[in-house]
């Protein structure tokens, strides 16, 4: 009795097509036996029709694979032999129905093998984005599918989708936004501004992220994490927590105190300038009231002051305040501002 080693190489050559006519005479002698289709599925198992294991799941012609193979299987149980003597074709007749009748249990258990063991790659589900875009002298809210709040600034960009994904919330900011994220442990609340990105589980907190300006982040109520992710490579720039914030600018990470009350107002129009230049405080009004300030003496742009605007109120009511604080006059002429 041949061992099942070489019965196995028997059906290896069976299923490739590649046998002598006498190898095709013991294959089909063995088919007849019991106990013969567990062999079959061993071979299967080894790989013997060629298919990829379940591991690689990517298989875009697994049906036509199959189908082929099952095809050819029954082609070849269907092959006519050499003719024979009467007898001997009768002895064949019955073995042949026994082969025929164990063959479709072999190809039924393929069947079920192939699509218990193989199967494609389920179509992932097809996410929509939404892009909210200020220009300046607007601000808007955006309110996100997890209940997360967005303040966004004028100037300002959010890209975010209008279902986030099963564990984490990721969103892109390009300007200035303050959010207010709701309280999930199980998905962290993920925003890219460039290479930067800043992580919370549900916080308050105030972004400033324009383009050619330094990056900063500051914190009212919670916890949050900024890193500079670049490739694999993760750069740990702060870990902060309420009345902090960092600044990056050129490479540079520097973490300092601030107000928090003046972090949270900003989302009502309240903004709150502590020994910054005039220049510094007017180009933020410039985005918010979409006017450009003009000095006819550089020296003004560059005195310090401290004051706080509330900048829903009209822009020469606003601009009588800092020429109170600043000592200058100016003009308001359409959408221009001369300091004098």
């Amino acid at each position: 009795m041949q061992s099942d080693k070489n019965i196995k190489s028997l059906i290896r050559k069976y299923i490739s097509g590649q046998y002598t006519p006498a190898e095709l005479e013991e294959i089909r002698e063995f088919i007849a036996k019991p106990g013969s289709q567990q062999l079959f599925d061993e071979v299967l198992e080894e790989q013997g029709t060629g298919l990829i294991p379940e591991d690689d799941i990517d298989q875009p012609h697994l049906e036509d694979k199959l189908k082929f193979f099952y095809q050819k299987l029954h082609q070849q149980s269907q092959k006519e032999i050499p003719e024979q003597a009467p007898r001997v074709v009768s002895i064949f007749n019955k073995r042949y129905l026994r082969h025929v009748a164990i063959w479709t249990v072999f190809i039924l258990g393929a069947a079920i093998y192939g699509i218990t063991r193989f199967r494609k790659v389920p179509v992932k589900e097809q996410i929509a984005f939404h892009e909210q875009v200020n220009p300046l002298g607007q601000r808007s809210k955006i309110v996100l599918p997890d209940s997360s709040e967005v303040y966004l600034g004028a100037g300002s960009r959010l890209h975010y989708p209008d279902k986030f994904a099963s564990n984490t919330r990721e969103i892109s900011l390009e300007g200035e936004a303050f959010f207010q994220v709701t309280k999930n442990p199980h998905k962290p609340f993920i925003i890219h501004t460039g290479t930067v990105q800043t992580r919370v589980l549900g916080t308050s907190f105030k972004i400033d992220a324009f383009k050619n300006q330094p990056l900063s982040v500051s914190v009212a109520t919670g916890k949050v994490r900024v890193d500079d992710v670049r490739g694999n490579k993760i750069k740990s720039l702060a870990v902060l927590i309420p009345g902090q914030m960092v600044t990056y600018h050129n490479s540079q990470a520097i973490t300092s105190a601030v107000v928090i009350t003046e972090v949270s107002d900003w989302k009502d129009a309240l903004l709150s300038f502590h020994n910054r230049s005039l220049k510094d405080v007017t180009l933020i009004l410039e985005r918010w009231y979409n006017v450009k300030i003009l000095y006819r003496k550089p020296a003004i742009a560059n005195k310090k002051i401290s004051v706080a605007l509330q900048a829903d109120m009209p822009l020469n009511k606003i601009m009588k305040v800092l020429a109170a604080t600043a000592h200058f006059d100016f003009i308001i002429s359409g959408q221009q501002v001369n300091i004098n």
